[in-house]
């Protein structure tokens, strides 16, 4: 085996026959269809930039023979899954798949910082990590619905809500019952929650029942879009359900002894889970924090009142 197919072999894995992941900052799913031309492709999300994108093209030029790109499927419009959008649809002229709640984000790429931020973004916020390169969906695609490929393969989406609008899960499926299941940003894999103890999220609820949802997919293979692939999603469930839990459990903590802003809570939230917070954090836990305060105040669990002109959240 020659070094470059080395490498070619390393990055990328086949989960069951013909459809596989590119591992990365953000897996990344290939299902193949062969027929006599060579074969078609169809990519599970994109990366995050153009580098990314060319990245995945090299790989692909690697590992696969006379192929042609069909689509790229969006789990959800997040920079670091759409990011390469623009460069393939641009080369290959491939199809975007997006969720109807999702392509406004690829259309109008201000809205992802301008969400997180509250406000019009600050520059260090208009830049790729958050700011996809702007691409239009060219299909919108709808939970449940199923697409039967030519050479029997069935695609289903499945919805997942909660870590973004619209999100979309995608169990592909062999003619021979096989199956792999890309599961998007609904659940974090193990070094993630380790790393990132509090993972964006828009509505809490939402994904809370959407990780017991996850628990009733059934598949050979799972793929979180950050960590690693898994045979039970189980753990990576519990372990994620834990996460949230653990993150309210704090913020009652803090809300019982003496009222606080949103800011000073972020505050105390951070440091008793040894976060040290630079601009990125900043932004991305500050925007959960607020959504855990939406949720939590939707329960009756908190409440708030402006006083001093500064708006106070309190348990009840």
């Amino acid at each position: 085996m020659t070094g470059k197919c080395a490498m070619s072999a390393a990055a990328i894995r086949e989960l069951i026959p013909d459809v596989y992941v590119i591992p990365g900052g953000t897996n990344v799913g290939v299902i193949r269809v062969k027929d006599e031309s060579g074969c078609a492709l169809y990519l599970i999300d994109s990366g995050g930039s153009e580098k990314d994108a060319q990245k995945i093209e090299a790989i692909l030029n690697a590992h696969f023979t006379d192929w042609q790109l069909r689509a790229v499927i969006n789990t959800h419009s997040h920079a670091d899954h759409s990011g390469g959008n623009a460069y393939f649809a641009e080369k290959t002229k491939c199809g975007i798949w997006m969720p109807y709640l999702e392509k406004g984000s690829v259309e109008n790429t201000l809205l992802q910082p301008s969400i997180a931020w509250g406000g019009f973004p600050l520059p260090e916020l208009r830049v790729p990590y958050y700011v996809p390169a702007h691409c239009e969906a060219t299909r919108v695609i709808r939970a449940e619905e199923c697409v039967e490929l030519s050479d029997g393969k069935k695609i289903r989406f499945i919805a997942l809500p909660g870590h973004y609008f619209e999100m979309l899960g995608v169990m592909c499926k062999t003619p021979d019952g096989k199956s792999a299941f890309f599961a998007g940003d609904a659940v974090f894999g193990r070094s993630v929650i380790a790393k990132f103890s509090i993972p964006f999220m828009i509505d809490i609820f939402s994904f809370s029942d959407t990780l017991e949802k996850l628990r009733s997919v059934r598949a050979d293979r799972y793929v979180p879009s950050h960590g690693d692939a898994v045979t039970r999603i189980d753990e990576t469930v519990e372990m994620n359900e834990i996460a949230v839990l653990q993150t309210i459990s704090c913020i009652m903590k803090i809300l019982k002894k003496k009222p606080h802003t949103a800011e000073e809570l972020l505050t105390e939230v951070a440091n008793a889970n040894g976060i040290s917070m630079k601009l990125a954090q900043y932004v991305l836990i500050g925007c959960t924090l607020r959504s855990f305060l939406t949720s939590l105040y939707e329960k009756g669990r908190i409440t708030y009142e402006i006083a001093d002109n500064k708006m106070l959240w309190k348990a009840r």
